[in-house]
């Protein structure tokens, strides 16, 4: 089984159409090329077409890159992405505040340019006057788009009613419990979590039905106009970190972004295209893309596997692009969402990178025995590592 997941079933056979790869027993570009000949049935229709996008792009798709320059990585991710209509920057209204459990709260709402106004929470150490660290929290999808920023704060007045109980839940099997944006705000840093397309106060107009199919719908809109769902929440993501650089009580020079799940991704993606942002901690989302073939592609959803977005490159060499900027991943070893194989080879690929530009220092890798998860005791580790980066 190689990068791409493919077997045995996969025969030899002539190489690329264009371009003269080997042929006969030589493998093309480390990658079994499908018999030229086709037969009565599939074998695999996901590893019998990733070998016919080998054959056609004369090369392997996901390629790593160590050495791409980071801005070549960006360029290429926005491509991917599609059109991004968020607004550039916005006047951020504080429409309340609030002090509970060690934490000073603001309410924050923002227009982005389409649809409803952004809701926000900016949490802040109780008391604390002074210009803090910020950090973009990042919530996961988990198949709930009621709630966006409730998954990881409780607000001004706690949660109550169906938001409660569906983010009560959440948190116990993906946070041990805890209200994360909260906990981080207290240990120091300002916090800001905020609602994207799809979810919370940017959730789309339904009545709740089976998320998938809602989520495929909006999908294929974005996608006829030249946008997808992964290219509609990083512009508002690039648009919440404008917003949180710009407050005053904010230092702009340091700041990060943290997400486990879908909300890794985003922190990943907004690492890429937001050079800006000092460091990031990725959670249990991370694997080359290549692994994720033909058994795991299908356990993520459009807010992170968006049509093209293999063409910017493999997601570590991707997500590693500056690699100046220090990046913490946490990889859970029995993660059901990714191949065991596909989370060490991105590790080890991400070490790659880094040290190809001399910051190996830079890049910490946490390869646990935990499933898709953000546990108490890696978040603590996860607030000391961004604590020596961002000095709180």
């Amino acid at each position: 089984m190689n990068e791409l997941g493919l077997g045995a079933e996969t025969a030899r056979g002539t190489g690329a159409r264009n371009g003269g790869a080997p042929s006969g027993d030589s493998p093309a570009y480390g990658v079994p090329a499908v018999d030229a000949s086709a037969s009565e049935a599939w074998a695999s229709w996901r590893t019998d077409l990733a070998a016919a996008v080998v054959r056609e792009r004369g090369a392997e798709p996901f390629a790593e890159q160590p050495e791409a320059p980071a801005g070549v990585l960006r360029e290429r991710l926005l491509a991917a992405l599609g059109t991004m209509p968020a607004a550039r920057e916005a006047a951020a209204r504080t429409d309340g505040e609030w002090t509970r459990d060690g934490v000073d709260g603001t309410e924050l709402s923002w227009d982005c340019g389409y649809g409803p106004r952004t809701r926000a929470w900016l949490l802040r150490p109780a008391g604390e006057a002074g210009v803090l660290p910020g950090v973009l929290a990042m919530f996961e999808h988990g198949g709930v788009k009621l709630a966006g920023r409730e998954k990881l704060a409780d607000g001004p007045h706690g949660l109550t009613g169906e938001v409660a109980a569906l983010v009560r839940a959440s948190r116990d099997s993906a946070y041990g419990g805890r209200a994360w944006a909260e906990d981080l705000a207290r240990r120091g840093a300002a916090v800001l979590v905020h609602d994207v397309f799809g979810f919370g106060s940017r959730r789309l107009p339904e009545d709740n039905p089976p998320q998938r199919l809602t989520e495929a719908q909006a999908a294929k809109v974005a996608g006829l106009l030249g946008a997808s769902w992964a290219g509609l929440i990083a512009g508002e993501d690039l648009l919440a970190l404008s917003v949180l650089r710009s407050l005053p009580a904010v230092d702009g020079g340091r700041v990060a972004a943290v997400g486990m799940s879908g909300g890794g991704a985003r922190a990943g993606a907004l690492r890429v295209l937001a050079p800006e942002l000092r460091a990031a901690v990725i959670v249990a989302m991370m694997s080359t893309l290549g692994a994720l073939i033909p058994d795991h592609a299908d356990t993520h959803a459009w807010t992170w596997l968006s049509p093209g977005i293999g063409s910017a490159g493999d997601w570590p060499s991707v997500v590693g692009s500056w690699t100046e900027n220090p990046l913490l991943v946490q990889y859970g070893l029995e993660d059901p969402l990714f191949p065991r194989d596909g989370m060490e080879a991105a590790d080890a690929q991400l070490r790659r990178r880094f040290a190809a530009h001399g910051h190996a220092a830079n890049y910490t890798g946490s390869l646990l025995p935990v499933g898709h998860v953000f546990t108490v005791e890696m978040q603590d580790a996860a607030w000391a590592w961004l604590g020596r980066v961002l000095g709180f």
